[in-house]
């Protein structure tokens, strides 16, 4: 496989991670805000972008998948690493944070308080 085509399935696979992340941290702050949610989906929704978020740091503030693509471009920083816009791939982390924060508090704030509603079954 070329390093191109291994480039291309690397940043497509970093999309994806992305585009499920962010959906995860969406579906906790839904949760949050309306106080209903599935327990084992809402902590496997929280533990995703945690997970990735651990593991970003752990990495040198670097996602993984940065790291991948760069080596396979021969050090080349200047090679985009996922199908975003520059201005959209270097807010990922700033943005996402302050809204898993935000997602974890309010579910927190409704278990403390015991105002969860009941699901729809």
């Amino acid at each position: 496989m070329s390093a191109e085509a291994a480039i291309f399935l690397v940043k497509a696979f970093h999309t994806a991670v992305f585009l499920f992340a962010s959906s995860c941290i969406l579906y906790a702050l839904r949760c949050g805000i309306l106080g209903r949610a599935s327990r084992r989906l809402l902590l496997a929704a929280i533990a995703v972008p945690s997970i990735i978020g651990i593991l970003w740091w752990l990495n040198g503030r670097e996602c993984l998948l940065s790291s991948i693509i760069y080596r396979l471009s021969g050090g080349d920083r200047t090679q985009a690493d996922i199908f975003l816009p520059d201005w959209a791939a270097s807010r990922i982390m700033p943005v996402s944070t302050p809204l898993l924060a935000a997602a974890i508090g309010l579910v927190l704030w409704r278990q403390f308080t015991h105002r969860w509603r009941p699901r729809h079954q």
